[in-house]
């Protein structure tokens, strides 16, 4: 077995244990758990922000509410040095334009598929709308060939946020969509449902797989095995020959035990799997006085809630091996954040790690990470950083490559000005070669491709 594969079965098996810690359903009695918690320091009304590299999370105050708090994840080789993995050196080309949007459209960039030639994207039609609801434009979700410079269209849906996912086992794209009916346009109201479809290619052949989906996003693994959803007060799933998966029981309203802090809003979850292992990173942002963050495991339904010293906002990804898992990291309640980290926790120790992605020049500047990705090497992120001298000032934005372990941050294209109107800006191919990310210009929404060469440090 080789070093790369034993810490990813080693992380994998580490984190499964996470939600067992503390919960006397999950196969051993409580105290037969030899799990080492992750040290949890006293509730303090105003969070410290930690340094780069030596944060310490600072725990939730509860409220006064009927709901549960959830156990805290604990780590099992908490307070331990694990070896890292070997860094490459990246060299960048300058940008190069393969797409450029009709007036008025804009693109996101969703994945690469493994072949490395295909990027899955989508683009708001903005001149294009539902013919029943004039107020809700239309979204393509395309196939971009990097090597013949083709698209093809696979689905056309209303506007949604919520990115769609390339199914391998299916060879097909899975992605939600919203079903309007009873369209009053004299009194602006309507009905709809949300649906889970996949499509092969063919935009007019797609597959309703579900219906009536929650308020959550849906989660495919990274090789088809599953797909994850939430319906009612459910989780459940189909596995890669789409037959239906065991159903859990899972009501989000149980843990809003800061219910009383937040605002009037309806609670709302992100969420992102683990690669390997069926735990799920569920958050929400503390815009309005919530935030959470806490991992489910989808097959007995357990929760934990993960310790961070502030939310996670926009982005949280996973690194390809399952051992990192990293986020766009905010301590304050209200808008204007003011500052936005990015932070990586490794989930094997528990160490959690903030990183300065752009140092601001001035004491009146503030910073944001507005989208990133992971290098291949697991060690590395790719990161749309921006200053600001105010919130209502002109961004300075650059593409910033960091090593989160000794925490170095290159401005990689230090000539080229990006700017961001939209997430999901980038993505990274598998193999390394290559950068799909998004490059605006005045009055247009574009695609550029950023080649890479890559050499391992000796």
């Amino acid at each position: 077995m080789s070093v790369k594969h034993a810490i990813k079965v080693l992380s994998n098996l580490i984190l499964l244990i996470v939600l067992c810690a503390g919960f006397s359903a999950c196969g051993t009695t409580q105290s037969e758990q030899t799990a080492t918690p992750l040290p949890i320091e006293s509730p303090s009304p105003s969070p410290k922000i930690p340094t780069p590299n030596q944060a310490t999370a600072t725990p939730i105050t509860p409220s006064e509410t009927s709901a549960q708090e959830p156990r805290q994840c604990t780590f099992p080789l908490a307070q331990t040095t694990t070896a890292e993995s070997t860094p490459e050196n990246y060299i960048f080309s300058d940008p190069k334009v393969v797409l450029t949007a009709p007036k008025g459209n804009h693109y996101h960039i969703v994945q690469w598929l493994p072949d490395n030639q295909q990027a899955l994207i989508t683009e708001d039609l903005d001149s294009n709308y539902i013919y029943q609801n004039d107020s809700v434009p239309q979204q393509s979700i395309s196939l971009y060939n990097a090597l013949t410079g083709a698209s093809k269209v696979y689905a056309v849906r209303p506007y949604n946020s919520e990115p769609p996912s390339w199914q391998p086992a299916l060879n097909a794209v899975a992605y939600r969509a919203t079903s309007y009916s009873n369209i009053d346009k004299a009194h602006n109201t309507w009905k709809f449902t949300d649906q889970l479809w996949a499509s092969h290619g063919d935009p007019n052949a797609a597959q309703k797989l579900a219906d009536n989906l929650s308020q959550f996003p849906f989660v495919v693994r990274p090789d088809g095995s599953e797909m994850v959803y939430r319906s009612g007060n459910k989780i459940s799933g189909l596995d890669k020959s789409l037959k239906a998966i065991p159903s859990i029981s899972f009501d989000p309203t149980q843990w809003d035990y800061a219910k009383e802090r937040r605002d009037i809003s309806p609670l709302s979850f992100q969420m992102v799997g683990q690669p390997d292992t069926s735990l799920i990173f569920l958050y929400s942002n503390g815009i309005g006085g919530g935030g959470y963050t806490f991992v489910l495991n989808v097959n007995t339904g357990r929760v934990c809630e993960l310790n961070l010293g502030g939310w996670a906002e926009k982005a949280a990804h996973w690194s390809s091996d399952g051992r990192y898992l990293a986020f766009i990291r905010s301590t304050r309640y209200a808008l204007p954040t003011y500052s936005a980290d990015l932070t990586v926790l490794d989930t094997i120790t528990g160490n959690l790690k903030v990183l300065n992605v752009v140092l601001p020049q001035g004491t009146n500047e503030y910073h944001f990470v507005e989208d990133f990705v992971w290098a291949p090497d697991n060690r590395h992120l790719l990161n749309i950083g921006e200053i600001y001298t105010s919130p209502d000032t002109q961004a300075k934005i650059g593409l910033y490559l960091v090593d989160f372990v000794s925490g170095q941050s290159i401005n990689v294209t230090p000539t080229y000005q990006f700017y961001t109107n939209s997430p999901q800006r980038m993505a990274w191919s598998p193999d390394g070669s290559k950068v799909a990310i998004g490059c605006p210009a005045m009055g247009a929404d574009r695609i550029c491709l950023i080649f890479v060469h890559k050499t391992v440090q000796p």
